[in-house]
């Protein structure tokens, strides 16, 4: 891998990681198109591990008071069950899959679908969908600090929206958020909500892939270097972009674009047989 080829792969990764248009997808497609199976590269697997943590360490600068008045001055428990609710989806879908699946299992899920060209394009249609369901107009009365009831029951469907969001070209950003608009969140605390989500799922995700770090002493370290500070940088100038976005209920500008990506890899896929 070319550094340069790293630096497109970590600014795709950081502005689609928070753009409501799939990071995973988009990566499962450049990956096809640019040459790389990352599912049979234990070097690319460790680089794609250093992506995520660009992105993951992007949440904590842009949301660090946020992710501060979770535990200072006083642990908030509300905010922090919260979250453990919304994420226990995604969290019970991933250790089924990378943990209790017999390795062959595993390895088929991994490579027939989760890094498959053909998922990815179906999902950027079904994000498509979800994105422009989700600026239909509602009434938004529910905040972080909402009464338990409420914000519990929601959280956890907009949970089940990110276990989805699994699947390649399924944003999990434009679902979860899209979700919560839908349940009536208020605009800024659905964006709030979905990424703090994303710093467990990411990390998550991270930890479950950690241990296949190992394949990063076969990389050339600058362009591993360089795709990391590019994912950190782009994932900033994404979530930058998104509270403005979701403010101003702009997701169907994103959610022609998933349409229009999904139709162009799906019909690449078939001229390309």
């Amino acid at each position: 891998m070319t550094t340069l080829d790293a630096i497109i792969l970590g600014a795709i990764q950081g502005l689609t990681e928070f753009l409501p248009v799939s990071s995973s997808g988009h990566l499962v497609l450049a990956g096809a198109l640019l040459g790389y199976e990352a599912s049979e590269d234990p070097g690319l697997l460790a680089f794609e591990v250093l992506l995520h943590l660009g992105s993951l360490l992007a949440i904590v600068i842009v949301f660090w008071r946020d992710v501060l008045k979770l535990v200072y001055p006083r642990l908030d428990w509300h905010g922090i069950a919260l979250l453990f609710v919304a994420s226990l989806p995604a969290a019970f879908a991933g250790i089924i899959i990378k943990v209790l699946l017999p390795h062959s299992a595993e390895a088929w899920v991994e490579q027939q679908v989760l890094s498959s060209p053909l998922v990815a394009a179906c999902g950027l249609l079904l994000t498509a969908a979800v994105l422009w369901v989700a600026e239909i107009k509602r009434e938004a009365v529910i905040t972080f600090d909402s009464a338990r009831g409420s914000a519990f029951w929601t959280a956890l469907w907009v949970g089940l929206a990110q276990m989805v969001a699994i699947l390649p070209g399924v944003s999990r950003s434009g679902s979860t958020i899209a979700t919560a608009l839908s349940l009536k969140w208020v605009r800024p605390e659905a964006v709030k909500l979905s990424f703090l989500m994303g710093l467990i799922a990411i990390g998550g995700a991270g930890l479950i892939k950690s241990r296949d770090i190992k394949g990063l002493a076969e990389a050339d370290p600058l362009p591993v270097l360089a795709g990391f500070f590019a994912s950190l940088v782009f994932s900033i100038v994404g979530l930058t972009a998104i509270r403005f976005i979701v403010a101003k209920s702009k997701l169907r500008w994103f959610s022609a674009y998933c349409a229009l990506a999904g139709v162009a890899a799906l019909t690449w896929l078939a001229l390309s047989r």
